[in-house]
Order: C-alpha cells, then sequence, then structure tokens
C-alpha cells in the first residue's frame, strides 16, 4: 500500500484544485455480538451471521444504545479480505431512532490470517486493518444531519463478543 503525507497531497491540489477532506469524529460505538451463525461455504467464500445482541455509544451532543436484533452477514471472500455488511439500529436517550447500514472491509496480515485459520480470535490490532462505511436512516428533525455526509469508520475487536466503531465525517 503506498501511503503519501498530507502534506505532498495539500501540495500538489494546491495545483489541481483538489482539497484533501478533514475527519470529524462523529460518534463511538460499542457493539455487542453474540457468537457466528455459520451460513457455510457460497460462491464468494464462507458466510457467516453474527447477531447484534446490544451496547452503546456516544456522540456528538447526544448518546444512547444499541438496539438488538440487528446482525453483521460477514464473508470471508476466497482472497481472505473479510467483507462486513451490518445492518442494525440505535435508540437515543431521547427516544429517536438511528437505522445503520454499514459496510467495511477486514484485511488481515499473514500472521493474522494463520491464527484466525487456528480459531483465535480476536487478534491483537497490529494484525488487521478493518474500515467501514456506516449509512445512517433518521427521520427528519434534529438529526436529520446524519443523512446528509459521508462517514467512515475504524472498527476494531477489543474483546470477544465486542465490536468499537468510531465514526467520523468527512469534512
Amino acid at each position: 500500500m503506498i501511503r503519501i503525507a498530507r502534506e505532498e497531497v495539500m501540495e500538489k491540489s494546491e495545483h489541481e484544485s483538489v482539497s484533501v477532506p478533514d475527519l470529524e469524529w462523529v460518534m463511538t460505538l460499542k457493539v455487542d455480538i453474540s457468537v457466528h451463525e455459520n451460513l457455510g461455504e457460497c460462491c464468494e467464500g464462507w458466510r457467516s451471521n453474527y447477531p447484534i445482541t446490544g451496547g452503546t455509544f456516544e456522540s456528538l451532543g447526544f448518546r444512547g444504545r444499541v438496539l438488538p436484533g440487528g446482525s453483521d452477514q460477514y464473508l470471508e471472500r476466497r482472497d481472505g479480505v473479510g467483507e462486513l455488511d451490518a445492518r442494525y439500529s440505535l435508540l437515543t436517550d431521547a427516544g429517536e431512532l438511528i437505522n445503520i447500514h454499514n459496510t467495511g472491509r477486514l484485511l488481515l496480515d499473514e500472521e493474522g490470517r494463520r491464527l484466525s485459520a487456528e480459531g483465535v480470535w480476536p487478534l491483537k490490532q497490529e494484525r488487521y486493518r478493518c474500515t467501514c462505511t456506516p449509512v445512517f436512516q433518521v427521520a427528519n428533525g434534529p438529526l436529520s444531519w446524519l443523512r446528509d455526509h459521508v462517514f467512515i469508520g475504524h472498527v476494531s475487536y477489543p474483546a470477544e463478543g465486542q465490536v468499537h466503531i468510531a465514526c467520523y465525517r468527512l469534512a
């Protein structure tokens, strides 16, 4: 993977009238999941469902809980890349419902792939990179700004049955 320093991109973008977006933290979700349900091998790879059983979230000016009942319909592709496809709901302390469709990729390094194949999970964070793109669905009102922006997320797996997602708005 090629990494380019932000300063280098900014220097180039001045000549091309393209700016590099900033990231603004929007929320952190701490999602509880239960043991995966194996669907088995399919044409794209190996598919499993991870039921979402609850959790909490904290955001800019509001917080609440992750509602049970959603799931991540995870696909481990034949090339070893994991595809996240989660749908779940949040309920703010003020009673506002937020639906989320969150897709992403899980990339394991060589040692991470070996450990995962041996049934070791969660892995140390240096063994993987997991990013996502949450899309929010909300009613008209104070949270409607969530519909109007593009978000990215950094996903971590701190312990068995836990998923943490830090969401950022592209600004």
